[in-house]
């Protein structure tokens, strides 16, 4: 089961800056309503400018971010049409959906790729803030025509009892359940509740003969089993599954029991994401030929905690000064190794420098980080008063580890690497972050070099026909083409090569044709540059987020083949 969705990131990027402008308005104007709540236009305007962010957001396929816009602007406009005063839960569900829609869109842009159910707990705080259903967590999971209550055959031998017998066993069942399930509701959460829940289920289903109704108590059971060894979170709608279970056991007490298909969905969904998967868990995951999801609901409870804490511009000058001292008591460091002294005012001041960065790692989520910089800060405050010379593996340790923290560092902030990525380092993943970060350091140069060869390149096209066609300004054109094409084939750039190879063959033919013939020469130049600038466009995604739609590089081919047919 997939619930990660790779987004059209170009796309994004062309929309980005006037998408936040306008979410950053609509909080603007909502933070301004908070404190002058009888303004009611604020709140319109908060909600014209939520559509447009909605709107767009449908138009990019990011339906978790158009879901959470419209569920907000559902909330402003149910707030406009009540004559009653303004509820502080409903203005709480607001302020914290302002808080979250922005941190999410982030983290969607972060990863290129969007993971929907993330939102979905904020969406059902907005709608029971004004009284509407849940929204279910398979709410974004392709639908799956086949049930494993009606279309397996798997069974389980049961006792065969009396109807009276089974009602009684039943009752008993019943009422084992709602004990559990009203401590449950009540928030007094215990994992005796969650256990007696099971342990009620499992009696039901053990007594039901072989058929639709056991399998689907079969699923409860393991789903329940999941709860218990804390393979899913609780939360409100989950506690409504729990309740739907009670109903289910009641209608049969009535004698009108119908299977319910969309809670038997739930259910499934529930198992899918479950982060535990052994046990009962996983037989029934088996016999029912479940798949797996491929993040599972302690990742995404994690994933929620990364995406709501710092924001990616907080976030991004911090690692810009945190680098900026950790370059610095590098070369401190290499001042110490080279003169040998270990005196206290020498060492001490680079041990606070140490222990400051470590505690600025922390607060960014980089335990691991900052555990490795607090144990050499201490190691190092060891060696005052000793002898350097012979302590130069701790120095040179302590300098590898401030290299590899600066490369951590800049590969997060190029959104290279995630928090989740530096959870445990060993040695191996240490190298190759490393390494991985030393290709990107290339590459960055290479990027920036190239979009300065393909500006001069369009500086000469423009001085050429400025100056009345006069061909000293483009003579070295073709070697400067050809030069950016091996640099695109450095960096790997799939399309990027050949597209300059088109371009570097026709400025080989231009420079060398016989005469000039200034309209057609134009054309050709114009439609040269033309290709330039969906390179330079091409080249500025590639650098600001390392990856880029190669669909931008379509009007440079078609202006290159183009080009193929001048003489």
């Amino acid at each position: 089961m997939g619930l990660k969705v790779e987004i059209n990131t170009s796309s994004y990027a062309m929309v980005a800056d006037e998408l936040g402008k306008t979410l950053q308005q609509a909080t603007n104007v909502f933070e301004t309503f908070l404190s002058e709540r009888h303004n009611l236009s604020l709140l319109e305007q908060c909600e014209a400018n939520l559509r447009q962010v909605g709107g767009t957001l449908r138009l990019l396929q990011i339906p978790g971010g158009a879901l959470l816009a419209d569920e907000m602007r559902a909330l402003c406009s149910a707030i406009l049409k009540s004559t009653a005063a303004v509820p502080e839960g409903q203005l709480n569900a607001l302020s914290t959906a302002f808080f979250v829609l922005p941190r999410y869109l982030e983290f969607v842009q972060s990863r290129q790729s969007e993971i929907a159910d993330l939102v979905i707990s904020h969406v059902n705080e907005l709608r029971a803030a004004h009284n509407q259903l849940l929204l279910p967590d398979s709410y974004f999971a392709a639908a799956d025509e086949f049930l494993f209550s009606r279309d397996s055959n798997l069974g389980l031998r049961g006792k065969s009892l009396a109807e009276a017998e089974f009602i009684a066993g039943l009752k008993r069942a019943s009422h084992l359940y709602q004990s559990g399930l009203l401590g449950l509701l009540k928030d007094a959460h215990s994992p005796m509740q969650l256990v007696i829940m099971s342990r009620a289920v499992r009696r039901l289903r053990s007594s039901l003969e072989p058929g639709p109704q056991q399998r689907f108590w079969l699923l409860a059971d393991a789903v329940l089993d999941a709860f218990v060894n804390q393979g899913l979170e609780i939360n409100p709608y989950r506690k409504r599954v729990l309740a739907s279970l009670e109903g289910q056991m009641r209608a049969r007490l009535k004698n009108r029991l119908v299977l319910n298909e969309v809670l038997e969905r739930e259910l499934v969904f529930l198992l899918c994401v479950s982060a535990y998967r052994d046990g009962f868990v996983g037989k029934v995951m088996k016999a029912a030929k479940l798949q797996a999801a491929e993040i599972d609901d302690g990742q995404l409870k994690n994933l929620r905690g990364i995406m709501l804490g710092l924001s990616y511009d907080t976030v991004s000058s911090v690692i810009h000064e945190l680098r900026t001292e950790l370059r610095h008591a590098k070369d401190v460091l290499e001042l110490l190794a080279q003169h040998q002294r270990s005196e206290s005012e020498e060492l001490l001041p680079l041990t606070s420098v140490l222990k400051q960065s470590a505690d600025i790692l922390a607060v960014l989520n980089l335990p691991a980080l900052a555990g490795t910089l607090t144990s050499h800060a201490d190691a190092l405050h060891q060696l005052v008063g000793c002898d350097l010379s012979k302590e130069r593996g701790r120095l040179e340790d302590l300098a590898d580890t401030l290299l590899f923290i600066d490369g951590s560092l800049a590969q997060i902030d190029r959104r290279k690497l995630n928090y989740e990525d530096l959870g445990e380092i060993s040695l191996e993943r240490r190298d190759a972050i490393s390494a991985d970060n030393q290709v990107s350091e290339a590459r960055s140069i290479v990027i920036e070099e190239s979009k300065a060869a393909i500006g001069l390149v369009k500086r000469a096209i423009s001085a050429y026909i400025d100056s009345g066609f006069d061909s000293t300004h483009i003579a070295n054109l073709p070697q400067l083409l050809d030069s950016v094409r091996g640099a695109f084939q450095m960096i790997n750039a799939n399309k990027l090569p050949a597209v300059t190879l088109g371009a570097t063959e026709f400025m080989r033919r231009f420079v060398g044709r016989e005469a000039v013939n200034p309209a057609s020469d134009v054309q050709a130049l114009e439609t040269l540059a033309d290709a330039m600038i969906s390179i330079e466009y091409y080249l500025n995604e590639l650098g600001r987020r390392h990856i880029a739609d190669e669909r931008i590089l379509l009007v440079a081919e078609d202006s290159i083949a183009t080009l193929q047919a001048f003489n």
